[in-house]
């Protein structure tokens, strides 16, 4: 298991990132890999409670669906926090059909809470969430027929996101783009300022392989 602890935003962070046991089902796999992860936080004095982003990664979309399943099931209740989930078999260096990344963050004042909200109608992934003034937004993505379509719908709808929690792109901190290897990296970075011309810190980029025709996911972390 890969462990980082940083401070940001005037917090701790823990973030893990492992592949899973690929013997057994898919759900015993996605169980196994946050098990592991709720043992190494408690040695932090955390625990899944203080999760506040996972990024899912799978092998292929039959890993890929019974996971994000697992993984609400698991991660619900005080441990529910925003999420993305990607296809992207070249990432493994084992046999494992799933790797996760998850992101647990230190509050100041151990009474505050994680403040979720939902889709309406809801879905199995969290709108966004607000812990001590910091904004985590889940990846947004669309199936529509091409890139240009996309994007546009994508970052209107994290804009949305971003007012309904009282801040904005101007308060944005991280914002991460996952791209599928179709694409030009370079046309994503012009196509974005475009609709988003002032700066934004801290981009990150990666590839992505197919996901029902969805070629574009950002996900976002800003200030509130």
């Amino acid at each position: 298991m890969h462990e980082t602890i940083t401070p940001w935003l005037g917090h701790e962070f823990v973030a893990l990132s492992a592949e899973g046991d690929p013997h057994g089902s898919v759900t015993v796999e996605m169980a196994g890999l946050l098990g592991r992860m709720d043992e190494r936080l408690r040695t932090h004095g955390l625990s899944l409670a203080d999760t506040v982003r996972t990024r899912l990664w799978a092998r292929d979309m039959d890993a890929w669906g019974g996971a994000v399943e697992e993984r609400a099931r698991i991660l619900s209740g005080d441990a529910r926090s925003v999420s993305s989930s990607h296809i992207r078999p070249s990432r493994f260096a084992s046999a494992a059909r799933l790797s996760l990344d998850l992101l647990a963050m230190r509050p100041n004042d151990r009474q505050s809470r994680k403040q979720v909200v939902e889709y309406e109608p809801q879905t199995i992934v969290a709108r966004h969430l607000v812990r001590e003034g910091v904004l985590f937004i889940s990846g947004n993505t669309v199936v529509l027929p091409t890139f240009e379509q996309q994007l546009p719908v994508v970052v209107g709808r994290i804009g949305d996101t971003l007012a309904m929690a009282g801040s904005s792109w101007q308060r944005v901190v991280r914002a991460s783009f996952f791209l599928h290897e179709s694409q030009r990296m370079e046309h994503l970075r012009q196509s974005f300022r475009q609709l988003v011309p002032h700066p934004v810190s801290g981009c990150e980029y990666a590839w992505v392989d197919t996901r029902q025709g969805k070629l574009i996911e950002i996900e976002v972390t800003a200030e509130v």
